[in-house]
């Protein structure tokens, strides 16, 4: 679920996507897509959210939504926005990185794990997944691999000021 522009959006299961202006009563929205979405998320004007088979849809109001070429077909977990840029997290190690939510570029992660989460905070995107997979960057174009603490998977990540 996310928050942008006075609207709640929440995607789920067979392309379903709900907006709420109070996060009480909700509204089911047409995706056209039958997919799963996985993640959403509000930046620069804009809501985001992607899911299987490399989809990412894309809505200036949370009502009428725009399928985007991603360039991949890897499944789509995670996005979020943050230092003007978004970033999207997937199967197989996928990075994809967009300043309009339109052209999307791949990144190298330096993984081939599934990557589940990711969060932008203190001038860092951190990225979480399988096996206890963390990497990180500063500027969504280099990402180093870290350290972590467990062998399980880690499925999501925020960051709170």
């Amino acid at each position: 679920v996310t928050y942008g522009n006075g609207l709640f959006v929440t995607v789920g299961w067979f392309g379903t996507i709900l907006t709420s202006p109070d996060g009480t009563t909700w509204t089911e929205r047409s995706s056209g897509t039958w997919g799963y979405l996985k993640g959403v998320t509000y930046g620069n004007g804009l809501f985001v959210t992607v899911g299987s088979l490399g989809t990412i849809l894309t809505s200036t109001d949370g009502t009428t939504w725009i399928e985007r070429d991603s360039g991949t077909s890897e499944y789509l977990r995670g996005v979020t926005y943050g230092n003007s840029t978004f970033v999207v997290v997937g199967d197989s190690g996928t990075i994809l990185t967009s300043t309009d939510g339109t052209t999307w570029t791949k990144r190298i992660s330096g993984t081939s794990k599934y990557l589940y989460g990711v969060t932008y905070g203190n001038g860092l995107f951190v990225v979480v997944g399988e096996n206890g997979t963390i990497i990180t960057s500063p500027d969504e174009y280099f990402w180093t691999k870290r350290t972590s603490v467990t062998s399980v998977d880690l499925l999501g990540v925020t960051y709170s000021q």
